[in-house]
């Protein structure tokens, strides 16, 4: 079946605790920044692909990033005249190509992203087209997933079911001794809430450096911390090797990394105990396929970052050891309950299950592109 159209729609972003709030991130060292990744984020946009056969069928892909209008951009001046014409199950080739013609301008970000929302676009159209959801297009059967809770307030674990927790740590070497003690404060309350049986995973977002990340590690030990993740920025693989190193716990990486060499470097080199792509950054399903079989030679755990369908469909086609739990960020928390595509899994009694549904099992919300809402943060 040929791709006849591409189009991608575009939102605003609403703001949330993960864009207003006090969060370590590289920027945490300039004084003007460190308080809101939205001082020097800017305008936040999502965008979805969407791809129409030649049958009317239509497929919807999730962008990346948070910056959809640049990605539209992409898409619009280059890779919609190189994907039109194209057969809907030529996702190889059309992943190559795209990622190719990219290159002088792309190998990462923005270009990633766009490519990804267009190849998870075309794994939807195939399950719609031949009745399937993806999930059995790779292989799997249908099985609940674990999932473990990404947020600033333990409290909220309650609602899910869930009782595992991955907290946004607030400072970096910036703030000094202060800042130290309130990172520990946080950490003891997630503690105290979860009890002694939870795990607790640090999110540090590129924010800490190596003599940081070991000074803090000895303070928290006592707190059994589960996994820090990506305590360093993205390319510093002797940091995260030495990180690994010296501590008495695993290192998680990749959310910010986007192509195969990236994640060849991680897991091969041995940065990391649990490589995290982002089904929309890193290539969507056939990106992520490739990532995947890489961790398994290598005995690494997959667990994807991010959530959503499309994030969940693929996990489930690992196997339950390379894949033992799933991430859930609570987006919405204290925001607009709006997303750009319909039925969003959510944990209840801490799993998440996938409906039988064609696809991704989604529909475009078109309410929200018909009266300009804002929708919740995520990137």
């Amino acid at each position: 079946m040929i791709i006849r159209e591409v189009e991608c729609h575009t939102a605003p972003m609403a703001g949330s605790w993960l864009s207003e709030s006090v969060i370590a991130n590289p920027m945490s060292g300039y004084p003007e920044y460190f308080e809101k990744r939205s001082s020097w984020f800017g305008p936040m946009t999502a965008a979805v692909v969407e791809v129409v056969l030649e049958d009317g069928t239509s497929g919807f892909g999730f962008v990346g990033c948070g910056k959809g209008l640049a990605a539209k951009a992409v898409i619009d001046e280059q890779m919609r005249a190189m994907t039109v014409g194209q057969s809907v199950f030529a996702t190889a080739t059309l992943q190559e190509q795209l990622y190719r013609a990219s290159l002088f301008y792309g190998r990462g970000g923005t270009t990633q992203a766009a490519l990804s929302g267009i190849d998870i676009a075309l794994w939807d159209a195939q399950g719609k087209l031949l009745g399937r959801p993806v999930y059995e297009l790779l292989g799997a059967a249908a099985r609940p997933l674990r999932a473990y809770y990404t947020g600033y307030a333990p409290e909220a674990l309650a609602a899910y079911g869930i009782r595992d927790m991955k907290i946004a740590v607030p400072y970096g070497p910036a703030h000094g001794e202060a800042g130290m003690r309130k990172n520990e404060e946080a950490v003891a309350r997630a503690r105290d809430v979860l009890g002694p049986e939870a795990f607790l995973a640090l999110d540090i977002y590129m924010a800490w450096d190596v003599p940081y990340t070991l000074r803090m590690y000895d303070r928290l030990e006592k707190y059994g911390i589960a996994w820090l993740e990506e305590p360093v920025l993205p390319d510093d693989y002797a940091g995260y090797r030495e990180i690994r190193r010296r501590v008495n716990t695993m290192v998680t990486g990749g959310e910010h990394a986007y192509i195969y060499e990236d994640f060849r470097r991680l897991i091969e080199e041995g940065c990391v105990d649990i490589v995290q792509p982002d089904i929309y950054r890193a290539g969507g399903v056939t990106g992520l396929r490739k990532i995947a079989a890489l961790a398994r030679a290598h005995h690494t755990k997959l667990i994807c970052h991010g959530i959503g369908a499309a994030t969940y469909h693929f996990e489930m086609a690992n196997d339950p050891s390379m894949t033992p739990f799933v991430e859930y960020v609570d987006i919405y928390r204290g925001t607009t309950p709006d997303w750009v595509l319909t039925g969003d899994p959510r944990p209840v009694d801490g799993l998440i299950s996938l409906p039988a549904g064609a696809g991704f099992g989604y529909a475009l919300h078109t309410e929200v592109f018909d009266k300009g809402l804002a929708v919740a943060t995520i990137w």
